[in-house]
């Protein structure tokens, strides 16, 4: 899998996190640091609610285990 490039994502993508191990999750990108190019914070859990994605805990991620667009 090749390294999502952070230049092309933006708040509010889908995307989805998938790990050498585990299970696959699909998130929306609910904010891009200044401070790396290798993450983006992803909510996971919205309680089904993805249209107040801003309003719930994010988690950052790296670019290596994610792809654009929902999978699951």
């Amino acid at each position: 899998m090749a390294i999502v490039n952070i230049d092309e994502l933006k708040v509010g993508n889908k995307v989805c996190y998938v790990p050498d191990h585990g299970k696959p999750k699909n998130g929306i990108i609910k904010e891009i640091p200044e401070h790396t190019k290798l993450a983006v914070r992803v909510v996971y859990n919205c309680n089904g609610e993805w249209h107040r994605y801003q309003e719930y805990t994010s988690a950052m991620t790296s670019l290596r285990d994610l792809e654009i667009g929902w999978k699951y």
